[in-house]
């Protein structure tokens, strides 16, 4: 008697690693997918965060008169509201946050202000891009 697998046993054992991997993988992948987008909307968060400091900062009681404000100031009922936006770049040029990559690609980016509000846009080329940027 013949030690071994025969081929209709190796068959099966192919068919099934075949199924498993058909079950598994998009699962896995969209695991992932999921775990990229919530990382983005936790730094969408940071970014918004360290806009509102940056709007404390030089535009509602300015600590340095050498660097400007670089949104429009309207008054409506003794209350200044801020519109307008501001770029990745000079929230990362003044220190409110460190630069954005996703897996070793730069982001880019802004954030719009509107009555204060901040909302946060990214941009990590094919990886992740927000709505509206």
């Amino acid at each position: 008697m013949k030690k071994g697998f025969t081929l209709v046993e190796l068959l099966v054992i192919i068919g099934l690693i075949g199924l498993l991997l058909v079950i598994i993988v998009p699962s896995t992948i969209k695991i992932l997918d999921s775990s990229i987008e919530n990382t983005m909307k936790i730094q969408e968060e940071e970014i918004e965060d360290a806009a509102q400091m940056y709007l404390e900062d030089f535009c509602k009681t300015p600590i340095d008169n050498t660097k400007t404000c670089t949104l429009s100031k309207t008054v409506t009922d003794g209350i200044a509201y801020f519109n307008g936006e501001i770029n990745l770049n000079i929230l990362v040029s003044n220190n409110y946050i460190d630069e954005i990559k996703l897996r070793d690609q730069d982001c880019t980016g802004k954030v719009i202000f509107s009555k204060n509000e901040a909302q946060a846009f990214l941009n990590c080329g094919d990886l992740y891009t927000t709505d509206g940027y």
